[in-house]
């Protein structure tokens, strides 16, 4: 079974896949090993790379708050945020300036579009709806909250989330400028062990792949945790193995490596 992360791993700068690590993707999965994308974005953005890759195992997305086929079928599991506490960090946000994004129904939500909208690699591949007051809109389900700002203001944001929810959240960070919130039973490593169950796999038997501390948990479910050489120094002292090479060519040197 082999793990990959997309943004920052298997995606290179301009979010494209080569066609040599595409290739080498397609020969494994036709030599029968389970290959899947866990990541923070949502589906529509994981399907459109499973698609270019063909992969056809089920996706991991929203930092593990979803798995779903790549097929397109109904998720085969969906943990949402507790409607109290979306509804805090919502009036949080408010209160403080906060930007905050989240999604509904494969669908990005915001107040108000402005440049951390922009930025968003999930907004190439799913529509975005600007509501003006979250609290007031009539909103579902939410498998994650993200909000944005300068690096250095993300710490004490981060604070004020612990200190008024606790141990309520699982928050992760897969960009400097980035805190996703999801339910505090959500991972990617929760999710890839539910996956791998379903198929008969055991956790030794798996290979993940990332960058950022959002994929710390999935490295330390596998049975070989890999991080590739443009990942953060705190996951690269965690992996069972450092890349020499980045982001594709790194998944690429793993799939060398132990494939």
């Amino acid at each position: 079974m082999l793990c990959l992360d997309l943004d920052d791993t298997l995606l290179l700068p301009d979010l494209t896949i080569p066609q040599e690590v595409c290739g080498a993707l397609r020969a494994l999965i036709d030599r029968g090993v389970l290959v899947t994308l866990a990541t923070g974005r949502m589906f529509p953005s994981a399907q459109k790379y499973a698609r270019i890759v063909g992969i056809t195992a089920p996706l991991v997305c929203y930092n593990g708050a979803v798995i779903r086929a790549a097929s397109d079928d109904a998720p085969q599991f969906a943990s949402f945020l507790p409607q109290p506490v979306a509804r805090h960090i919502m009036a949080l946000a408010a209160r403080e300036g906060w930007y905050l994004q989240l999604y509904n129904n494969d669908r990005i939500v915001v107040a108000e579009r402005n440049a951390f909208t922009e930025r968003d690699g999930d907004l190439l591949n799913a529509p975005c709806d600007e509501v003006g007051d979250l609290l007031r809109a009539e909103l579902g389900p939410t498998p994650k909250m993200m909000t944005a700002g300068n690096p250095d203001e993300l710490p004490a944001r981060l604070s004020r989330l612990r200190a008024t929810l606790g141990d309520s959240l699982y928050i992760a960070t897969s960009k400097p400028y980035l805190l996703e919130m999801m339910d505090k039973n959500v991972s990617k490593a929760n999710s890839l062990a539910r996956l791998a169950e379903e198929h008969g796999i055991r956790s030794e038997e798996a290979v993940a792949c990332g960058d950022s501390t959002n994929d710390a948990e999935m490295l330390a479910w596998a049975g070989v945790g890999c991080c590739v050489a443009n990942g953060l120094p705190a996951l690269k002292a965690r992996a069972d193995y450092v890349c020499e090479r980045e982001r594709s060519y790194g998944v690429l040197e793993v799939m060398e490596r132990f494939f």
